[in-house]
């Protein structure tokens, strides 16, 4: 009975301590449910666990694919108002077009058009992109004019690589049995596209070459979980229970939190990674991206003249290049320590002249033209000024370019051949 007082006081404080933390779990608890209701209330929403599938969309008019990672959902229709405005219609092979029959037309010129979110051109109404417009101003080039109807096909998907467009020239162009291929190539990405090491997302089908020397793919993208294809848009909310995370609009709300903070971080990043695209490979990385990206230009081209078919690369300038105000190019060189902001155009030229294909570089003309008459090709009122994709005088200069371009070029074509 000695024991007794002692054995009495630490009862007590074990009682104690038990009804404190039943009052600190019950807070937190009567916390929980007042704040899941607080925030349903005011209609305050998060983002879901991330799923075992997930539908490769860069918007809700793409879905996934196995061999291009995404594409054009065929049929679609609806409004785009992000970065500028349009009535988006996708056709019923999943192209922003109109319809087309994959039997050429008789006495028809048929372009096809490949590239990424400046070619799907999304930003602006159909009548207003550069493939649009090129039909219609091409149609009055001498070379064609009176001979033959000019058909452009476009083939552009937002976010695609050269490695996806060299996929959907074998998969989807040759159905159309097109006269001239025009690879539109964005100085401000593609190369980053076509590098595992460089690219944030890699729910992508890649190129690389194999100990043979030879341009293989790798599609193993497919076997890849949605957790693991870009760690810049999964946070640690997705790590727990789904049907934790699923229940709990507070769980939901701090993903959102997370997430958005990390595309501020991504945003950042990228910046400073594009800068690279206006300098020599500095490491391993982009010197091997550089070398996939001109072997896969090269193969595209290649199977062009296997199918007696012309080639045109055109790229496509970066912002930065064509900023109309001189002083902040020249700021921006010297932050980055750039000496050329037309590296990369001279460099797919040189490759064109290597290898027997036309460039068109269109960066340069572009600048000319904004900086004499103050001017942006790039940017919408409801987004970025200057920057960003094309609006409508982005496109009609391009269709102006690339027009001049390739009537010259038919002209030249049908010229007699000189005796020697």
């Amino acid at each position: 009975m000695k024991d007794s007082p002692a054995l009495f006081e630490r009862m007590s404080k074990l009682k104690n301590l038990g009804v404190n933390l039943g009052l600190i779990l019950g807070s937190l608890f009567m916390g929980v449910v007042i704040g899941e209701v607080g925030l349903r209330v005011a209609g305050v929403e998060g983002y879901p666990k991330i799923g075992a599938f997930v539908d490769s969309a860069p918007t809700r008019f793409h879905t996934a694919d196995p061999d291009l990672g995404w594409k054009l959902k065929p049929g679609v229709s609806g409004e785009w108002k992000g970065e500028g405005e349009s009535f988006v219609q996708v056709n019923s092979e999943g192209l922003r077009d109109r319809e087309h029959t994959k039997a050429k037309p008789p006495n028809t010129l048929r372009i096809a058009v490949l590239g990424d979110s400046f070619t799907e051109a999304i930003h602006v109404p159909v009548e207003q992109t550069f493939w649009s417009k090129l039909e219609r101003k091409l149609g009055n080039c001498e070379a064609v004019k009176g001979r033959k109807n000019v058909e452009v096909i476009n083939f552009g998907v937002q976010g695609y690589g050269n490695a996806q467009e060299l996929i959907m020239l074998r998969k989807k162009v040759w159905d159309y049995n097109p006269d001239i291929v025009i690879l539109a190539f964005f100085i401000g990405n593609d190369v980053i596209n076509n590098s595992p090491k460089l690219e944030y997302d890699h729910y992508r089908p890649f190129f690389a070459y194999n100990a043979s020397g030879k341009l293989v793919p790798d599609m193993s993208f497919r076997n890849l979980a949605p957790i693991d294809r870009n760690a810049r848009a999964v946070s640690f909310v997705d790590k727990l229970p789904s049907f934790l995370v699923n229940n709990s609009r507070i769980l939901q709300v701090i993903k959102k939190i997370d997430i958005d903070q990390k595309k501020l971080q991504l945003s950042a990043d990228f910046s400073g990674l594009s800068t690279k695209n206006f300098i020599p490979p500095q490491d391993a990385a982009w010197q091997d991206a550089w070398k996939v990206t001109e072997g896969l230009i090269v193969e595209i081209r290649n199977e062009v003249v296997q199918k007696n078919a012309d080639f045109l690369l055109v790229t496509i300038g970066d912002p930065i290049q064509v900023e109309r105000d001189a002083q902040r190019r020249k700021n921006y060189m010297r932050k980055n320590k750039i000496q050329d902001l037309f590296y990369p155009d001279k460099r797919l030229e040189k490759l064109g002249a290597r290898e027997g294909f036309r460039v068109l570089n269109l960066a340069e003309q572009f600048q000319g033209y904004t900086e004499k008459f103050q001017v942006c090709a790039h940017g919408f009122e409801n987004s970025v000024p200057c920057g960003g994709h094309w609006n409508e005088l982005g496109h009609r200069l391009a269709s102006i370019l690339i027009t001049r371009n390739l009537c010259e070029h038919l002209k030249q074509s049908q010229a007699p051949k000189q005796q020697p």
